[in-house]
């Protein structure tokens, strides 16, 4: 009885790999550099929550609820323009930090559709609080992506705050909301170009 000649699996050698093995910090310094944190969706967030402002002033919620949705598909657009305008990479798809961000984001945003739909039809109101939450979970990934604790802190302030107007202040919701949450987005935008910098010049 003879066994068959055993050769050892042969794997193929990628000279430059370890070459093109980045650091977690270089990709963190990276984002910061050319995406500059996503200020251009923080700029769309503030636009987004001021319109919604506008239109809960102006129109009855019945047909704001529907526009509410219609506002949020407007955000990337505005992201996009918000970030050339500032000199920002709105997409950073090279950075594999970048895309997890990015796909991140456009999970949340489709996961949270029909949730909103849903509300829009039975509770417009519970809608607003949701939009208000469901929007800035993925702050928790940019946290982690960016190394900065300013995205959760946002996150979970935003929520805390809502969430207390929206039980607390039944009759002024459809403005307080808004109003909270632009002022969150606005707090954070003026916040970002000093963090950032002092989070590169602490990491170059």
């Amino acid at each position: 009885m003879s066994f068959p000649e055993f050769r050892p699996v042969q794997t193929r050698y990628t000279p430059d790999l370890e070459e093109k093995t980045t650091d977690l910090s270089d990709l963190r310094f990276d984002l910061a550099h050319r995406g500059k944190w996503n200020i251009g969706y923080f700029g769309a967030g503030f636009v987004l929550w001021i319109a919604i402002l506008i239109v809960n002033v102006m129109v009855p919620i019945e047909t704001g609820r529907v526009i509410w949705i219609a506002l949020s598909f407007g955000v990337l657009p505005i992201a996009v323009l918000i970030s050339k305008l500032v000199g920002a990479d709105p997409f950073c798809s090279s950075n594999p930090l970048g895309r997890l961000v990015g796909y991140t984001h456009m999970n949340v945003i489709t996961l949270s559709f029909p949730i909103l739909v849903i509300t829009a039809i039975y509770d417009p109101h519970i809608q607003l609080l949701a939009m208000a939450v469901l929007y800035s979970i993925d702050f928790y990934v940019m946290s982690w992506a960016f190394g900065a604790a300013i995205f959760a802190v946002h996150s979970a302030a935003r929520t805390v705050a809502v969430t207390g107007i929206w039980v607390a202040y039944p009759v002024g919701r459809l403005t307080l909301i808004p109003i909270v949450v632009a002022v969150f987005y606005l707090g954070t935008l003026l916040l970002l170009p000093v963090l950032r910098q002092r989070w590169m010049d602490e990491h170059s």
